[in-house]
């Protein structure tokens, strides 16, 4: 990683030439090393970037596209892998029982498939933005809006109505339906405006466009779900799976949020998802910052 684009072939030249030394001293440091850096690539005693030794994933992007901090970086690979590593010498490394979202639960239809917003459009429903009626029989919660979106329960801003009444269309809404959940994946997070990874609602809902459903195998783990996502360690493995192309975002797909690394629910006794839900609705009222003001949060 270069701090700047080269000026001149001249200057690229004596960059290449500072970095094949540095390989061939076999000294480079790895991802794997923790949050130490990389090995810096000097011109005499000038700083020009840092190399480092990064495998390739065996399948699915590779996640250090986009990334300027390589000791964060090296924080998320650990993290991702179950340790937490010390960041300071007088402290241990943790174990973190971590597994893929898609380990723990199944994600809901993309939005094509669940309906739209115009009346025109193929889908199980047509999709009311705002809601038409107080009490929808579908509710759903489909857009992302980050001034409504700050507290770990934010309420349905959509309701569907089934697109047709003949059997096979009635068949499929009963379909869409069944993925109704509380527990919804952000698909596009912008750090410097949204507070939520995951959001729930009162009762369960539609996925959307924006959020799909994650769907738990037992409704008592969404609380504990909920709160890893929406922390620090769940804001940094999104990051470091999620496509960073865009500045200050992380997006990601409904394809790929079953590749997340996240808390491995099933590890965790009755009694510790019983404490989530206590944790869990003692914060339920908070209204977060945004993500770039973690640190404040």
């Amino acid at each position: 990683m270069l701090n700047a684009q080269p000026d001149s072939a001249t200057r690229s030249d004596l960059i290449a030439h500072a970095i094949r030394r540095t390989i061939d001293s076999r000294e480079v440091r790895r991802l794997e090393d923790g949050p130490v850096g990389g090995t810096p690539i000097l011109l005499g005693d000038e700083y020009c970037g840092q190399l480092l030794d990064c495998p390739l994933p065996e399948d699915g992007p590779w996640p250090l596209a986009g990334v300027a901090d390589i000791a964060l970086a090296q924080v998320a690979y650990q993290v991702e892998r179950g340790a937490f590593p010390p960041l300071a010498s007088n402290l241990e490394t943790l174990s973190l029982p971590v597994a893929s979202i898609g380990e723990v639960a199944g994600i809901g239809p993309v939005d094509r498939l669940i309906g739209s917003v115009t009346a025109t459009a193929r889908g199980a429903f047509h999709i009311h933005l705002p809601p038409i009626t107080p009490s929808p029989t579908f509710p759903s919660l489909w857009a992302r809006e980050s001034r409504q979106q700050r507290s770990l329960v934010v309420a349905p801003d959509s309701e569907g109505q089934i697109a047709d009444v003949s059997a096979e269309e009635s068949e499929q809404a009963a379909r869409i339906w069944e993925t109704a959940t509380r527990a919804h994946y952000n698909r596009d997070v912008q750090f410097n405006a949204n507070s939520l990874i995951v959001a729930t609602t009162e009762r369960p809902a539609i996925g959307g466009r924006a959020w799909p459903s994650v769907i738990l195998g037992d409704p008592e783990h969404e609380y504990a779900f909920a709160l890893w996502c929406n922390s620090t360690l769940g804001l940094l493995l999104h990051w470091w799976t999620a496509n960073k192309t865009q500045a200050g975002r992380g997006t990601t797909t409904v394809t790929a949020i079953p590749r997340i690394p996240a808390l491995d629910l099933r590890a965790l006794s009755p009694t510790q998802h019983e404490a989530a839900r206590e944790a869990f609705e003692a914060l339920r009222g908070e209204r977060f910052l945004p993500f770039d003001q973690i640190d404040e949060d």
